[in-house]
C-alpha cells in the first residue's frame, strides 16, 4: 500500500547530522499519525553519513536509503530520491537539520488542508545567515519573482511538498541548485497555486554547509537566463 506521504532527503557528509534528522522527522510524522515513508539520498558522501542512514533504516522499515556513488549536485541527489518515492504526496527537503522536524509535518498538514497544490516553507527568520547571504538571498528573490511575474517571497525554501500528480507533471531536470527555482517557474507556469508556511530556519548545530557561493550564483544566473528566453 502507498505511503501517504513520501519525503526525500539529501546527505552530504552529514555525518554528524544525519541520526537526529532521521530520528526526529519519522518521530513526528508517528505522533501525527501520518503514514510517511522517508528516502535518506546518501549523495556521495564519504565520511560515515552512508553507515549511519544504514544503522537507522534497520530500525525503521519506513526509512529507505538510496545511494549516489558520486556527487553530482544537490539537485541530481533528490532527483535520484524522488524516483523511489511511493507516496499519494511527494515532498523534499534539507538533510541539515536547520529546518524542524515538526515544520515538515506542517508544511504537509497545511497542503491538505488548504486547496493548493504545492506547499512549502517561508524562512521569515533566518538565526544562521550573516548579512552578505541574507542580501544575496533578498536580491535572487527579487529577480526571480521581477522576471517571471511571482509573489513568492523565498523561492528556494524546503520542505516543498505537493501531490503525486502534480510532482509527475513537472518533469524535473536540473541536477545543481536551480532545481527548486525550476520547480517553482514550471509550477507558476501551469497555473499550480502554491501556498508558503512561515518559519524560522534554524542555525546549524554540526558541520558545515556544501554551498559553494560563486559556483552556484553561477548556475542560477546562467539557469535564469535560460528559462527566461525559453530555452528550457
Amino acid at each position: 500500500m502507498k505511503p501517504e506521504v513520501s519525503i526525500v532527503l539529501p546527505f552530504y557528509n552529514e555525518e554528524g547530522n544525519v541520526r537526529k534528522v532521521l530520528q526526529d522527522l519519522s518521530s513526528e510524522f508517528g505522533k501525527s499519525k501520518i503514514d510517511y515513508e522517508i528516502i535518506a539520498v546518501n549523495n556521495g558522501s564519504w565520511d560515515k553519513t552512508p553507515g549511519i542512514i544504514s544503522d537507522v533504516k534497520k530500525k525503521n522499515k519506513r526509512v529507505k536509503r538510496v545511494d549516489v556513488k558520486k556527487n553530482q549536485g544537490y539537485g541530481f541527489g533528490i532527483l535520484t530520491g524522488l524516483k523511489s518515492a511511493q507516496g499519494k504526496y511527494i515532498g523534499y527537503g534539507w538533510g541539515d537539520g536547520q529546518v524542524l522536524a515538526s515544520d515538515f509535518v506542517k508544511v504537509f498538514q497545511t497542503l491538505k488542508e488548504s486547496k493548493v497544490d504545492i506547499c512549502k516553507v517561508r524562512r521569515v527568520t533566518r538565526e544562521s545567515e550573516g548579512f552578505s547571504r541574507n542580501f544575496r538571498s533578498k536580491g535572487y528573490n527579487l529577480l526571480i519573482s521581477s522576471l517571471f511575474f511571482m509573489n513568492l517571497k523565498d523561492i528556494n525554501g524546503c520542505p516543498k511538498i505537493m501531490k503525486e500528480e502534480v510532482y509527475r507533471n513537472l518533469n524535473l531536470q536540473s541536477r545543481d541548485w536551480f532545481l527548486d527555482p525550476e520547480l517553482i517557474i514550471k509550477a507558476k507556469r501551469k497555473g499550480y497555486k502554491i501556498l508558503e508556511v512561515p518559519i524560522i530556519f534554524k542555525k546549524r548545530e554540526r558541520g558545515k554547509s556544501n554551498v559553494g557561493f560563486i559556483k552556484t550564483d553561477f548556475e542560477f544566473l546562467k539557469n535564469i537566463i535560460k528559462y527566461r528566453l525559453g530555452v528550457k
